[in-house]
């Protein structure tokens, strides 16, 4: 496990962990529920990351009953503890930070990597403050200063992800043509943000792709905005993160993640190379002068 894991991904890791060594001790949820004396639905909890993992439980019952060898229960015991414990973003409440999209910034804060497809909007990940600003506004009405402020103030933090110690995210994002033509804020926010992306576009870590308009239909089309999530750990198949007008949809079905794996990578063999799609950003910005 990486040291950059949040909360949410520490208890992410140790449900698939117990839902396996559960399985390779040949055990049914049962079974775990009569040692623990509990209801088969609190195991059910633990091993879908619903509820936290109680460390005694850990401890004296799950670690023994698994034949867990002993060196490796430290990992195991931190891993309970850290997935307690209060993610920096749940500081912000419902407002600016609803519960349905405080899971993804967990998520997203303890990833190792995300692939994203966007049709409207700069990622949120790589835009600036005075373009989070202007879109932020716009997009929802009737807004107080103060709560349009905590919400820039809230992407504007999570965008330390990329430059986190022990190993940034590794961002790679096709973006349609529409996000850099669409104007949000001014000509001079838009030519900021063209050229923030450039540099941004730099990083080993970051790559970005533009779907020109020339390219005609493609899968991003029928599947619309949508960002695959990785994690740092093998057994690990990943999450896919759909937003929408009510809310998100967390997609973890093995054919799910991989129907979209398959679009986006359509997707990146049809969009222009990233130094193609670079150039094409820096003349973009200059449009905006």
């Amino acid at each position: 496990m990486t040291e950059a894991c949040s909360p949410t991904v520490w208890r992410r890791w140790l449900a698939f962990e117990l839902a396996r060594l559960r399985k390779e001790a040949a055990l049914d949820q049962k079974d775990v529920a009569k040692a623990l004396r509990c209801t088969v639905g609190k195991v059910s909890y633990y091993e879908t990351a619903e509820r936290p993992v109680v460390v005694r439980d850990l401890d004296e019952v799950l670690l023994p009953l698994y034949n867990v060898p002993q060196e490796r229960w430290p990992l195991y015991l931190r891993a309970a503890a850290d997935s307690r414990k209060k993610g920096w973003w749940e500081s912000y409440g419902e407002d600016p930070l609803p519960s349905w999209f405080s899971l993804f910034v967990g998520l997203e804060q303890g990833a190792s990597q995300i692939r994203a497809y966007e049709s409207e909007a700069m990622p949120g990940l790589l835009q600036t403050k005075a373009y989070t600003d202007a879109i932020t506004r716009r997009g929802t009405a009737e807004q107080l200063d103060a709560h349009v402020d905590r919400r820039v103030e809230l992407r504007m933090t999570r965008q330390s992800v990329l430059s986190r110690e022990g190993g940034p995210l590794r961002l790679w994002t096709v973006l349609s043509e529409a996000v850099l033509r669409r104007m949000v804020g001014s000509p001079a926010v838009m030519r900021e943000q063209l050229v923030h992306l450039t540099e941004m576009a730099h990083s080993p870590k970051i790559t970005v792709q533009v779907m020109p308009f020339t390219r005609g239909a493609h899968p991003g089309m029928a599947a619309g905005p949508f960002q695959i999530l990785g994690f740092p750990w093998p057994t690990d198949p990943g999450v896919v993160y759909v937003q929408h007008q009510a809310g998100a949809t967390y997609l973890e079905a093995a054919d799910e993640i991989q129907a979209h794996t398959v679009a986006f990578e359509h997707l990146v063999a049809l969009a222009l190379s990233p130094d193609e799609s670079i150039d094409m950003v820096r003349e973009m910005a200059e449009e905006y002068t």
